[in-house]
């Protein structure tokens, strides 16, 4: 079991390295404006990020037979002998720092996503502005007409 537990942790450490770089790989993407690139990048994100919770799953089920009690790492720490301790706890904060760098790099390219639609969304709203004509247009009569009519008061019988 304490095998199992060691190459879940390896394997996690691996896949919050490959997290990091996909999330760098996205800022560079978004940077220069490559949508296309963003979104694929986005999909790989989003299957690891599945992949991952499920290896936190399995790591919680090891964790549940070594004891039921058990819900953390810390818990079942006690039953490794001193050099899969001392492992278990080297991967455990490598991951846990990968992950606080990849929490920044997240927030980065959230800002930077957020900041360019923000951008497109004023230009298009400029545009429309533009696109829309505020003075006399011809109908579909062909007559010069007002493009938005002014407010009236409606009086008639039925």
């Amino acid at each position: 079991m304490i095998a199992r537990v060691l190459s879940n942790l390896e394997r996690q450490k691996r896949a919050v390295a490959l997290l990091e770089e996909l999330q760098k790989e996205e800022f560079s993407y978004l940077s220069s404006r490559n949508p296309g690139n963003v979104a694929s990048i986005e999909f790989s994100i989003q299957e690891l990020l599945r992949q991952l919770a499920v290896e936190r799953k399995s790591l919680y089920v090891i964790y549940a037979a070594i004891d039921p009690a058990a819900e953390r790492l810390n818990h079942v720490l006690q039953y490794f002998d001193t050099d899969s301790r001392a492992q278990a706890e080297s991967l455990y904060k490598d991951i846990d720092a990968i992950e606080k760098r990849c929490a920044k790099q997240a927030s980065l390219n959230y800002a930077m996503a957020l900041g360019l639609y923000d951008v497109a969304k004023s230009s298009m709203d400029n545009l429309k502005t533009l696109l829309i004509p505020n003075k006399g247009v011809y109908g579909a009569r062909g007559r010069m007409t007002i493009a938005t009519p002014d407010p009236g008061l409606i009086s008639g019988r039925l």
